[in-house]
């Protein structure tokens, strides 16, 4: 990213009260009876961070990374709202180092650079889950989104399909004009 996205970012966040809305993403909830609260939590590109405070509420001790310091200021004042602590940091994802080995959820929701994939492998712990939903090559068939902002069939099953796949759909819905893959996944205890 650049200079440019940080500021392209920040406009979005500051031209609307709650750009995606307060409520978690329902494909974080669907799972919650697998999100035990225990141990820390990384929400990659986390915006507002309705995800990063969801699981804050559930006890998770939570780190989210975003680009925009509106967005970043947002989820500071949001957590002291509701009495939750989240780290909230403001850097660029191609200059963020994902601790290694450090995290027990790592989320990620309507953001995709390809190049954090291994960083992703490496910093879930051992039977660390990954909940993951983004932008699916379909897409683009109601969007002017980039081809590389968005999955091939099937990507994010190729990627991390050697570890346990719990859940994994690729959606396409015209009524909608939505498109989008999404993934839970167990890392095993010896990758």
């Amino acid at each position: 990213m650049s200079a440019k996205d940080k500021e392209k970012w920040n406009a979005k966040y500051e031209a609307a009260d709650c750009l995606a809305g307060r409520d978690p993403c329902e494909w974080l909830t669907e799972h919650a009876p697998l999100l035990t609260g225990h141990g820390r939590a990384l929400d990659i590109a986390m915006g507002e961070g309705r995800n990063a405070l969801y699981l804050a509420e559930r006890g998770y001790q939570v780190t989210g990374v975003d680009i925009s310091e509106v967005a970043i200021d947002r989820v500071h004042r949001l957590a002291r709202e509701k009495n939750l602590r989240v780290e909230a940091i403001a850097a660029d994802l191609d200059a963020y180092e994902i601790e290694k080995n450090a995290y027990d959820v790592i989320v990620c929701f309507y953001f995709l650079d390809r190049r954090l994939f291994p960083a992703i492998r490496d910093g879930l712990k051992a039977d660390g889950l990954l909940i993951y939903e983004t932008f699916n090559q379909d897409y683009l068939k109601y969007s002017r989104f980039k081809p590389e902002w968005v999955l091939a069939p099937n990507e994010l099953l190729k990627t991390f399909g050697d570890w346990l796949v719990l859940h994994y759909r690729e959606v396409d819905d015209p009524k909608e004009e939505r498109a989008f893959a999404s993934l839970v996944a167990r890392k095993p205890r010896q990758e």
